[in-house]
């Protein structure tokens, strides 16, 4: 009995060793580290995005300056860069029933990560 509990603690100690050496695997450099400003033309106006990234990965997404109607706004403004940040791109899906003002917000952090990009 207790060499099989030796046995299957090697092999755990032997799998965690495993997946800390993928983790610690090279990551691809993506963007230039700073903060790049993006436009995008809103319902009822422009909207301006402050993106923050590092090397490879977006940090923070802030709303500069917009004039949408605060309610479908609000929702857009909150979601949006949630999703961005967590897909770590700008192809996300836009919220129902406030389109037009996602795909305006999208446009905005699609401008401001074009900047931000490495060229290829």
């Amino acid at each position: 009995m207790m060499i099989y509990l030796k046995k299957i603690k090697r092999i755990g100690i032997t799998m965690l060793l495993i997946l800390i050496l993928i983790s610690c695997g090279n990551r691809e450099i993506v963007y230039h580290k700073g903060s790049y400003e993006g436009v995008g033309e809103g319902y009822h106006g422009p909207i301006k995005v402050e993106v923050v990234t590092d090397e490879y990965k977006i940090i923070e997404i802030k709303i500069i300056e917009q004039q949408e109607t605060p309610v479908l706004a609000d929702i857009v403004f909150e979601k949006i860069p949630e999703r961005v940040i967590k897909k770590n791109r700008a192809n996300v899906d836009v919220v129902a029933g406030a389109t037009y003002t996602s795909e305006a917000l999208l446009e905005a952090i699609k401008d401001a990560l074009s900047k931000a990009k490495l060229k290829e």
